[in-house]
């Protein structure tokens, strides 16, 4: 149990601070091209860059039986459009909200898994993840906000995409619940997520190659990084651990942002901030270390073996 947790937090810490640090180029890696087309071709990227695992692993989910194959096959289609759907609202939404507002938005979704896993899947929630989502979120709120929050109309799309995010952390629970073929679920989440952006992109954009060029560096790092990397890394991570735990590690993101805005572009940290980034920290910790000795709460936030 010990060495798979510590498998599941090393990979979910990693995820996050890829992301946290993916802010900052997914902000600034749409002077020349769009939305859709940022989405595009980064979900491109990370379909090149998983494709050597999907193809050693390819047939573990080929030989899942006819009985779930269809259900598996709903599944997998429904994971890679809520990241699509996430993804998309995220990154059209920076066009116009602080990056401040949208972390914290974001990071809602860390809330969202429990709310759904508990009224609408029936799932049992032990009383220690909502003190960690709660310390979390307002860790969050601190960090990303502080005082000066203030509610526009993008930071509306943000808080829509957090459900999608959440919904994603959900369904790649029930993938695993079929088989445990994580890096066959990271290629075809992004390849429909590419699917499902080509055409957009032509229709409400105008793509071009130089303008691709000129953002070559963002789109690299989010696409290699951000997408092949850390998604794959969230994948794994959560064939060891359930969904509300996961998010709770996830939820690191946020700190990982403010401190990659510190150092890359001297956004210091004010007290308060760096106050909500303590509290962020102290849910993690406490999403770790209670399970260690009380085991019902094990039993509710990790899996025993591979599903």
């Amino acid at each position: 149990m010990l060495s798979r947790q510590l498998t599941a937090t090393i990979s979910l810490v990693i995820a996050s601070f890829i992301w946290g640090t993916a802010f900052v180029a997914q902000t600034t890696g749409m002077d020349f091209i769009g939305p859709l087309t940022f989405i595009n071709i980064r979900f491109l990227i990370g379909v090149l860059v998983i494709l050597p695992f999907f193809l050693i692993e390819r047939n573990v989910l080929f030989k899942v039986d006819l009985k779930r194959k269809n259900r598996l096959y709903i599944i997998i289609f429904l994971t890679g459009a809520s990241l699509f759907l996430g993804s998309f609202l995220q990154q059209y939404a920076l066009q116009y909200t602080k990056v401040g507002n949208a972390a914290f938005l974001t990071i809602l979704y860390v809330p969202f898994v429990p709310i759904i896993s508990r009224f609408f899947l029936n799932k049992k929630i032990h009383w220690s993840i909502w003190l960690s989502v709660s310390i979390c979120l307002a860790g969050s709120y601190y960090l990303s906000t502080g005082n000066s929050f203030k509610a526009q109309s993008a930071d509306i799309i943000v808080a829509i995409c957090a459900i999608f995010f959440a919904l994603h952390c959900i369904l790649i629970d029930e993938f695993f619940e079929i088989v445990n073929a994580p890096y066959s679920l990271a290629f075809f989440q992004f390849l429909t997520c590419f699917i499902i952006s080509f055409p957009l992109m032509f229709i409400f954009e105008e793509p071009s190659l130089s303008g691709i060029y000129e953002e070559i560096g963002q789109l690299l790092y989010v696409g290699v990084m951000s997408t092949g990397v850390a998604y794959t890394l969230q994948i794994i991570g959560q064939n060891y651990v359930k969904p509300s735990t996961a998010v709770i590690t996830l939820s690191l993101e946020g700190v990982f942002a403010a401190l990659a805005a510190w150092i890359i572009i001297s956004q210091v940290l004010t007290p308060i901030q760096i106050f909500g980034s303590v509290l962020i920290i102290l849910g993690v910790v406490i999403a770790q270390l209670i399970p260690l000795v009380n085991k019902e709460a094990a039993n509710q936030r990790f899996y025993d073996g591979q599903k």
